[in-house]
């Protein structure tokens, strides 16, 4: 499926994408950023023979999560792992909260964060290969409250959101905006993970959950009677892996991320996990932000 990499039709699709991926519930992260001490850059440039830890949140399918036997698995942990393999590498995926990953990619512990949405904060303080594209919506409680189609729909609303993920922000500036429509400010309640947010809503403390647009149609699937998807879907947008700016390691990441699209790699891992709507044609450096 061809995928234009240019700004609007990117998005656009993507938005179509996400219905279509919603209506079905067939398929299988994140905009403010946590402090911390950047590192130089240009340190983090890849050699033969390295290994190299990666983190990886779980609790969020298809994206990165334990299996039935404790195992990480998911879409991230295997295209990292493809990825440090085309550029001689090995990967060792490890554990970590999404903005532990972030921290430690700005203190070095860390080559690149996988699954990073691209943004234009982000921008200003690290570099990305795009290897997918993505949308956010929200699902509430099967037999819960409806929400309308538009952003407006949640003033007054308590979200669940994973604290660091790009849709804190947006939720914040949407509460604004609610206030200063006279209306009641929407809750953003950020938890550590994917799973403690959906629990949030699961115990009657938030009343609905954001998630990718991929994510909520695999809960769909796997928690059936549980959920139940509504409201608005928002924020297309890039996502892929991050690096300190100015770190050359980006640029091998996007040429290793093309590779692995033409050997046809690429395309088996996200069949593995039915996520083929998500995927790019091409890898880019520092696609334009989502606005």
């Amino acid at each position: 499926m061809h995928l234009s990499l240019h700004a609007l039709p990117r998005r656009t699709g993507a938005l179509a994408l996400a219905g279509m991926l919603l209506s079905a519930a067939l398929t299988a992260c994140s905009s403010s950023d946590s402090g911390g001490q950047e590192s130089a850059g240009d340190s983090s440039s890849a050699s033969g023979g390295d290994t190299v830890v990666i983190p990886q949140q779980v609790g969020v399918p298809p994206y990165s999560y334990l299996d039935d036997d404790g195992k990480l698995t998911g879409l991230l942990p295997d295209l990292s792992t493809a990825i440090g393999e085309a550029m001689g590498m090995t990967v060792e995926n490890e554990q970590a909260s999404f903005e532990n990953s972030l921290l430690g990619l700005q203190r070095g512990t860390y080559k690149w964060v996988p699954g990073v949405d691209v943004t234009a904060e982000r921008l200003e303080k690290f570099d990305f290969a795009t290897n997918l594209l993505e949308s956010y919506g929200f699902r509430v409680k099967d037999g819960g409250i409806d929400i309308g189609d538009s952003m407006d729909d949640l003033c007054g609303l308590s979200i669940a959101v994973t604290a660091g993920s790009s849709p804190v922000p947006v939720l914040e500036d949407q509460s604004a905006s609610c206030t200063s429509a006279g209306k009641k400010p929407i809750d953003v309640q950020t938890f550590a993970d994917q799973a403690t947010a959906d629990l949030a809503v699961k115990s009657d403390r938030a009343d609905a959950v954001t998630a990718t647009s991929s994510g909520l149609a695999y809960q769909m699937t796997t928690e059936p009677g549980v959920w139940k998807i509504t409201g608005p879907i928002y924020q297309s947008i890039d996502i892929g892996f991050a690096v300190m700016k100015g770190d050359k390691l980006a640029d091998q990441l996007v040429e290793a991320t093309n590779k692995i699209i033409e050997d046809g790699t690429y395309q088996e891992i996200l069949d593995k996990y039915q996520a083929q709507q998500m995927a790019v044609e091409t890898s880019v450096l520092n696609p334009p932000p989502a606005p």
